[in-house]
């Protein structure tokens, strides 16, 4: 099958961390491209002016922590033809000037243009066109599907542009076969905002192969633990909503614990000074950025991972941690619920809600051995169903069968 891929987010490996882009979108086009398709990207990147491109890295920290995402350098997306895992990538800038604007349609036009040309020069016919991010995917898929009459897919990441009444989703919709969305509580929210008669397909993201190859079901470490290891892994910003997690463990007297913070961050500095004001800093570490290894190893010693974030989208995260035997704590309506039940496989509390978490995790730990063994082993037993081929498989089914 030949397939399309249209994305306002592409991570050009080659650039190492100058592209601070999330590599989503190239696990699905790396298992599809395994599975004998043939796979055409191209990557609708969102250009700024280069001088906001090329600010100070700690600047650049200081704005993502207050937008909710990072700026690239400028090398990660100026125009370029490269090849990630043997798939052809083109790298087609779209100028802005405001983060979240809408580009209009002379820009569109120009887009799609471009986009017929290349897929002429390169004699690639998709018998399927799908994309991820509301825009400029559903504009410029709208139009593609009358000039190749096949198969369209968008999968969402959340509500931005659509709901907003200056987006004419209903518009591109009519164009658009097949619509998609990152969890199951983001699909029934564009269910409602779009008044669509059935749910938006999940799309979730799968784990590598290698972490399942690396790691083991262990439910050995929860026998008479001395001390309890909770962790974090991920970015130091305030949606994630660390500081609750601090404020949760800071109330818990009657157990030992310890917690890792894995990551960097803008609000690393604010993190630290509250575990001082809490008079609990003795009982946290901060890692900052540390190797691949090394976060296995952690996670591996780790009982309890938590992170409660806003609006997340999806964390596979989660699903690492739930692969390395982790007793995982999530946001309730956020990108893994659904995928973790409550008191079956994990945790589920409300975002940054502190009073909640430490109740969560006082429970845990007062449950005996065969308790906390058979949620462990429901974790690892999910996890192995969320494998990045099998995930791929899906998504294409759910194009075709939405």
């Amino acid at each position: 099958m030949r397939i399309l891929m249209l994305t306002s987010v592409y991570k050009d490996e080659s650039l190492g961390n100058k592209d601070t882009s999330t590599n989503i979108v190239n696990s699905f086009v790396k298992e599809w491209k395994k599975q004998g398709h043939e796979v055409l990207v191209i990557h609708n990147s969102h250009c700024y002016p280069r001088v906001i491109h090329e600010i100070p890295e700690k600047i650049k920290k200081s704005l993502a922590a207050r937008m909710g995402f990072a700026i690239s350098d400028f090398n990660a997306v100026k125009e370029k033809e490269y090849q990630d895992n043997g798939v052809k990538v083109f790298r087609f800038p779209i100028k802005k000037f405001i983060p979240h604007s809408q580009p209009g349609d002379s820009v569109i036009k120009r887009q799609v243009n471009k986009i017929i040309a290349t897929l002429k020069k390169e004699k690639f016919e998709p018998d399927v066109i799908t994309g991820h991010w509301a825009s400029p995917q559903m504009e410029i898929i709208s139009e593609l599907k009358t000039i190749y009459h096949c198969k369209t897919a968008v999968v969402l990441h959340g509500t931005g542009y659509i709901d907003s009444p200056k987006f004419n989703a209903e518009k591109y919709l009519k164009n658009i076969d097949s619509l998609g969305a990152r969890s199951l509580s983001q699909a029934k929210q564009i269910k409602e905002i779009l008044q669509l008669e059935k749910l938006p397909f999940v799309c979730n993201s799968g784990v590598p192969d290698e972490y399942l190859k690396n790691y083991r079901l262990n439910t050995e470490k929860y026998r008479d633990i001395e001390t309890w290891k909770i962790t974090y892994v991920g970015r130091l910003v305030s949606y994630k909503n660390i500081d609750a997690t601090i404020k949760a463990l800071s109330e818990i007297k009657d157990i030992r614990w310890e917690f890792n913070i894995v990551g960097e961050g803008a609000s690393r500095t604010e993190l630290e000074e509250l575990a001082q004001k809490l008079n609990c800093a003795d009982k946290i570490h901060f890692w900052g950025r540390v190797s691949r290894d090394k976060v296995m190893q952690i996670l591996e010693d780790t009982h309890v991972f938590v992170m409660i974030s806003t609006n997340e989208i999806f964390g596979l995260v989660y699903l690492e941690a739930m692969a390395a035997s982790c007793l995982t704590i999530a946001s309730k309506n956020g990108g893994v619920d659904g995928i973790i039940i409550n008191t079956d496989n994990g945790f589920l509390c409300h975002e940054a809600d502190d009073g909640e978490l430490r109740q969560i995790i006082e429970n845990i730990t007062r449950n005996d051995y065969d308790t906390l063994k058979k949620i462990v082993e429901q974790g690892y037993k999910t996890v192995e169903e969320y494998s990045d081929y099998k995930v791929a498989e899906k998504y294409l089914k759910d194009v075709f069968n939405w």
